[in-house]
């Protein structure tokens, strides 16, 4: 027998379509759902389901444990409640599998953060070639029974789920990536900050706990360059000259009066244009090569990706989320140095 947990708050656009699809392939189904609306009551009723509901929210974390103790299967796969399920693929033999995902949606925001999502499957894809994972990805993901339960389930963290996902890297069990799965993602930018501060402060939470066993697997620097690729600009803009001899140079070289002004002239404007040389480098060839290998595997993987949105996200999107987890890292530093523990808008740890 193999058992899937649907986990939602409030209401669940697709529970019904996912407990539909699984009926049809024998799972046991069991819900985890906080302050339930009538449409969801209405659905355990009319599909007799096993459920685990609280008036009050009571953190993802504890819902899924609470949900984990009415299911019977070998396997267990956990669904959210935004996620809709086509695919569940092989697993028999393995520990674990990451479900690939793509974001439904037209909005730009969407459209934008399904590169996020491809970035996210590839990186999973990488680290799985190394029979190794730091990070799971919790709306759509099945796990052997006996696994989950040698691991404690889900510990109280912000990301339940990256947590989960690192420690299954760190103990050798086999994560893979299999089946298919579509998802919903912030349709506007307030909704995207909400939920990236959230990620952000999950991830800092985590990186914190574990520096030294993350540095040592390796495997972070696929994860570091996928994640944030505007990183890679910033190590070729620092290994080339440095800016500040030039401008040093700049503000010197006009007082040389013994020089002839044709050579000072040249001189200047061989500083000027390796300074602009050296900022179309640090931009442009990472970009490039980033570019490329975007395109490149999304093809062969055959992701469905907006590629001309790929400048907006390489040169906007991405910084902004660098900046985003940055800010995050300095704010869980703060707060373990304070010993305050971190609050999170709109969501209980």
């Amino acid at each position: 027998m193999i058992s899937a947990i649907l986990v939602a708050y409030k209401d669940g656009e697709f529970i019904e379509e996912n407990v539909k699809f699984l009926r049809e392939r024998g799972f046991e189904i069991v819900l985890a759902v906080d302050e339930p609306s009538e449409r969801i009551l209405k659905i355990i009723e009319k599909y007799g389901l096993k459920a685990t509901i609280s008036s009050k929210r009571r953190g993802k974390w504890r819902a899924l444990n609470d949900a984990i103790k009415l299911t019977n299967g070998s396997y267990i796969l956990f669904l959210d409640s935004d996620t809709k399920i086509l695919d569940i693929g092989c697993f028999e033999g393995l520990d674990a599998v990451e479900i690939r995902k793509e974001v439904v949606g037209s909005s730009l925001m969407e459209r934008l953060a399904n590169i996020d999502y491809f970035t996210m499957y590839l990186s999973s894809k990488i680290a799985s070639r190394f029979n190794s994972c730091l990070s799971i990805n919790g709306s759509a993901f099945l796990i052997r029974r006996e696994v989950i339960q040698r691991m404690g389930g889900f510990r109280r963290r912000i990301n339940e789920d990256t947590d989960l996902g690192f420690r299954l890297g760190m103990n050798g069990y086999k994560v893979k990536i299999r089946g298919r799965a579509m998802t919903k993602a912030p349709s506007s930018f307030k909704g995207w900050l909400a939920q990236r501060e959230r990620w952000g402060l999950g991830g800092a939470e985590i990186l914190i706990e574990n520096l030294g066993k993350i540095l040592r697997s390796k495997i972070w620097i696929p994860y570091l360059f996928m994640f944030y690729p505007t990183i890679l600009g910033f190590i070729i803009y620092l290994t080339l000259p440095n800016s500040i001899v030039m401008k040093i140079l700049y503000l010197i070289l006009p007082l040389l009066t013994f020089i002839p002004v044709k050579f000072l002239s040249l001189a200047l404007l061989t500083l000027f244009s390796l300074h602009t040389i050296k900022n179309i480098i640090a931009v442009i060839v990472p970009f490039v090569i980033w570019t490329i290998t975007v395109i490149f595997t999304s093809k062969r993987e055959r992701y469905r990706l907006d590629l001309r949105l790929l400048p907006l996200y390489y040169f906007l999107y991405s910084p902004l989320w660098t900046m985003i987890c940055i800010s995050c890292l300095v704010r869980v530093l703060l707060a373990r140095l304070r010993g305050k523990s971190l609050n999170v808008d709109g969501w209980i740890v």
